[in-house]
């Protein structure tokens, strides 16, 4: 197996001897038993999914993917035959285009909890070897004895060609076994670094330093010490990339001057490069044998002091009602017509700047380089939060970084991320990246908040997508919590002081799934929600609290069934595995903890900012559900003022979303470029209008209800 990167195949070291043939196994690559012991496999063409056979015989086959979501499931594996030995599933591939992905999935029942990714498989211009440790790749997951079947998910792209010969199910060779040691020990070491970030944060230290903050000519640090007999303490100034596992560094470091009661009032001058001084932290430590110790937890300097913040008004909406992912398009009235107050905007990042000069493209400079702005991504933005902004909406922008083969894409990308996820985690583990992923949210965070938002204006910056689901929405590579929230975190803190310096009011958001709590995922690719928010309250107070906020998605317990009060999942009890709309009062409950609040003072902000109802538009009883799912919906918020805001995703059916219908609008046709409004269309222009009660009796009637005001008890004595 082969770690580093984005590269978790298991290539075995086979030399080829000529086009299109392999040399035989042998010594340490060669399978524990003989040749005989091993389980032929074949593709069951029946279950092809967005594939099509190009060409096919008893064990090859050559094949093109035809959608976004290609799959084929294996004939079932022989329960009699298979051992626990036989666990290494090999094949030759051939795929001059390579692969952005292989996902293997298991059962019974093939499910995404099921499932591992081996990540990108790289041009292979001649038949090349694959092996797969399903017991280790899987973390011990995959048992042959229990599951028989086998799954092969060849990326998402629509038009490759991928060949693939030579199935079997065999045992692992001695080099296999040995690099299945190297990736355990390099596992180890990721607890080891996780456990450190952890105990960190979580472990007072001796002196405490009360506040960082811009003055005059400086940064001001001001602390107190617990004693007065340290020898020679220093003030450091810590990287942004630095995480606490790692030994201190300092930027830069000098005398720190204590008054005789132990405080000290000190101004540090700024010196070159002030943009990189915002991202700093400020520190107290002493230096011994070439090491530095810390005497205080790391500060950021106070964001809501940061210099150019001006006096300008938050834009506020009179209503709750928002739409999720919304686009320049041509019928953007409509939202005003729908009485829409809140929306989010998907950007995505890598696609927005580049750092080279490109004919056409604006340039601005950011961390003394000059970069360049796509102008037909800019165009876009602009028309669509200067729209927004004119008509009152508040713009909440969703960050994102996609996947794409520019250099800049590649700097700003977390080096560990896999192709398995539809994003990536911003890279902030060196200068290259952070300043890639700083200069798209400088330009953004200074163009949508100027004097008289001639660019409109964005209010909140979400990060990035579902984070806890962070394989699938943000990935990082397969990481320990503590070491994945601790680069999150930075992102959070990276974005909080840059549109500080524009807006006064600016605020992120964490974006979260509707898995309240869930067991610890021994695959690193999953975490719940609820661990998460009390992992970054916690650290963001160590280090300096801002004023981050909650983006929760309180979808239905099925995604498929739009009817939530039927749920049987989500519970009032502080532990629900889900909270979806029928349950929200959990997460309120918990927000307004007194360790969950904003200085511990005021209660975090809260949107709601994804989710949606299911409805075919050709089913009528769908769509009546889904009005009724509305109308549920809306007399919940009644009662929950905490949520600023309701984002309904989406506007318009999506073919992408596997199935899933959940637009007010159906798929875009030809005659109708952005589909047909459906029956719950007119219910969402009408909520919170006196034409909101005419839909009412047929909801609460879907719902089993005499009056919608009666879900509230309804829901908690269960159904």
């Amino acid at each position: 197996m082969t770690f580093g990167g984005s590269n978790r195949w298991n290539w075995l070291p086979i030399p080829l001897i000529a086009a299109f043939s392999i040399a035989p196994l042998w010594g340490a690559d060669a399978p524990l038993s003989p040749e005989s012991s091993t389980i032929p496999l074949s593709l069951d063409l029946a279950t092809l999914h967005h594939l099509e056979v190009l060409e096919a015989s008893e064990d090859a086959w050559s094949l093109r993917s035809t959608g976004s979501d290609p799959y084929v499931t294996l004939k079932p594996l022989p329960a009699a035959t298979v051992g626990g030995q036989r666990v290494v599933l090999s094949f030759e591939t051939f795929c001059p285009q390579g692969l952005d992905d292989l996902e293997i999935f298991f059962g019974p029942p093939i499910t995404a909890s099921q499932s591992m990714s081996m990540g990108p498989l790289i041009k292979a211009e001649a038949w090349m070897p694959v092996a797969i440790d399903l017991p280790f790749e899987s973390d011990q997951r995959w048992d042959p004895t229990r599951h028989h079947l086998l799954r092969l998910d060849p990326g998402r792209q629509e038009g490759v060609r991928w060949q693939i010969r030579k199935l079997v199910l065999r045992e692992a060779s001695r080099a296999e076994i040995a690099n299945r040691k190297e990736a355990q020990s390099l596992r180890r070491k990721k607890e080891e670094t996780s456990n450190l970030i952890d105990a960190f944060y979580q472990t007072p230290k001796p002196w405490q330093l009360t506040s960082v903050r811009h003055v005059s000519g400086g940064i001001r640090l001001e602390g107190m010490s617990a004693s007065k007999d340290v020898a020679a303490p220093y003030w450091v100034e810590i990287p942004f990339h630095w995480n606490p596992s790692q030994p201190v560094e300092p930027l830069r470091q000098g005398k720190l001057h204590l008054h005789a009661d132990g405080s000290w009032k000190q101004t540090l001058p700024v010196g070159s490069d002030p943009e990189l001084r915002l991202l700093s932290r400020w520190a107290i430590a002493t230096y011994q044998e070439g090491t530095w110790n810390l005497l205080t937890h790391p500060h950021y300097v106070e964001p809501k002091q940061a210099p150019r913040t001006n006096t300008m008004e938050p834009i506020t909406s009179q209503t709750r009602k928002g739409m999720g992912g919304v686009w320049s398009n041509e019928i953007l009235e409509e939202l005003v017509e729908l009485g829409v107050g809140h929306i989010t905007v998907n950007i995505l990042l890598n696609q927005l700047i580049n750092s080279q000069p490109r004919n056409g493209w604006p340039s601005f400079t950011h961390g003394q380089q000059t970069w360049a702005v796509s102008p037909a991504q800019s165009e876009r933005l602009d028309r669509l939060i200067r729209f927004a902004t004119q008509h009152q909406m508040v713009v909440s922008a969703i960050l994102l970084i996609a996947w794409d083969k520019s250099e800049t894409g590649d700097a700003m990308r977390h080096p560990e991320a896999e192709r398995a996820g539809h994003y990536a985690m911003p890279n902030l583990t060196d200068r290259e990246g952070i300043a890639a992923y700083g200069a798209a949210i400088d330009w953004l965070t200074r163009r949508y908040a100027q004097p008289g938002d001639p660019f409109g204006r964005i209010s909140n910056w979400i990060l990035h997508n579902e984070i806890d689901y962070g394989w699938v929405w943000t990935n990082m590579g397969q990481q320990p919590m503590g070491l994945y929230l601790d680069h999150y975190l930075r992102s959070m803190r990276l974005v909080h002081t840059m549109a500080r310096r524009y807006n006064p009011h600016a605020r992120v958001f964490v974006s979260l799934t509707h898995h309240w709590t869930k067991e610890l995922d021994p695959t690193w690719k999953t975490y719940a929600p609820k661990d998460i928010l009390e992992w970054l309250s916690t650290a963001s107070r160590v280090e300096g609290d801002f004023d981050w906020g909650v983006a929760y998605h309180p979808y239905p317990q099925n995604l498929f069934e739009p009817r939530m009060w039927l749920d049987d999942q989500p519970t009032f009890e502080p532990d629900t595995p889900l909270i979806t709309m029928k349950n929200l009062e959990v997460l309120i409950r918990f927000m307004e903890q007194p360790s969950m609040k904003y200085e511990q003072k005021r209660m975090r902000g809260l949107i709601l900012s994804e989710q949606g109802f299911h409805a075919p538009a050709s089913s009528a009883q769908a769509q009546a559900i889904q009005s009724a799912a509305l109308l549920y919906t809306w007399h919940k918020m009644e009662s929950l003022k905490a949520v600023e805001a309701f984002h309904l995703h989406r506007w318009v059916d999506h073919p992408q979303e596997g199935g899933l219908m959940l637009g007010l609008r159906s798929l875009p046709e030809k005659s109708h470029p952005y589909g047909r409004k459906k029956a719950a269309w007119a219910v969402f222009r009408d909520l919170e209008t006196p034409q909101q009660t005419t839909h009412e009796p047929a909801a609460a009637h879907l719902i089993g209800v005499s009056d919608l005001r009666e879900i509230h008890s309804v829901d908690r004595k269960g159904r």
